[in-house]
C-alpha cells in the first residue's frame, strides 16, 4: 500500500500533489498539517513525503518538531521523496537531501525529486510516471 503525505507552505507542494494523484485511485493521502496520529504510517509499506525547502535549504520546522515521533514509525519503509524549491539558492531543494540522510540508514530510499515553484505540465507529468514505477 502506498501513502502520500506532504506539508505544504505556499501550495506548491499541495498542487504536485492533487494534480498528479487524480488518476490513481489506490494512493492514500495525507496533509501532515492535518496528521495527528502518526501511526497511520504503519498501515503502509510505501511511503512519499513531500515539502518545501525553506530559505537556504531546510525543510520546515514541523519536520523538526515531530522527528522523534515520525522516525518510530518511518522504519523499513520504502521512501521516496519530493518537494520544491528555489534555484536562486545555493541548496535547491535541500530538505530533501536531509531528510535523504535522515532517512536513508534505516529505509529503502526510492526517489528524491525536486521542481522549482509552481507544479509544471511538465512536471506533473514527470511525478505521475515516478508513481507508476513506484506502484510497479
Amino acid at each position: 500500500m502506498i501513502a502520500i503525505f506532504y506539508y505544504s507552505n505556499s501550495g506548491n507542494t499541495k498542487a504536485l500533489v492533487e494534480e498528479s494523484i487524480k488518476d490513481f485511485d489506490d494512493i492514500d493521502v495525507f496533509n501532515l498539517k492535518e496528521v495527528n496520529d502518526f501511526s497511520v504510517i504503519d498501515k503502509y509499506n510505501i511511503i512519499l513525503i513531500g515539502t518545501p525547502t525553506l530559505g537556504n535549504g531546510v525543510p520546515p520546522k514541523y519536520f523538526a518538531k515531530h522527528q522523534l515521533e515520525l522516525k518510530k514509525y518511518l522504519t523499513n519503509k520504502k521512501i521516496g521523496l519530493f518537494g520544491s524549491g528555489n534555484t536562486i539558492y545555493p541548496y535547491f531543494c535541500g530538505a530533501l537531501d536531509l531528510l535523504w540522510d535522515w532517512l536513508k540508514n534505516d529505509n529503502e530510499m526510492l526517489f528524491k525529486f525536486k521542481f522549482e515553484s509552481y507544479p509544471t505540465q511538465k512536471t506533473i507529468n514527470d511525478f505521475k510516471e515516478l508513481l507508476n514505477s513506484v506502484k510497479g
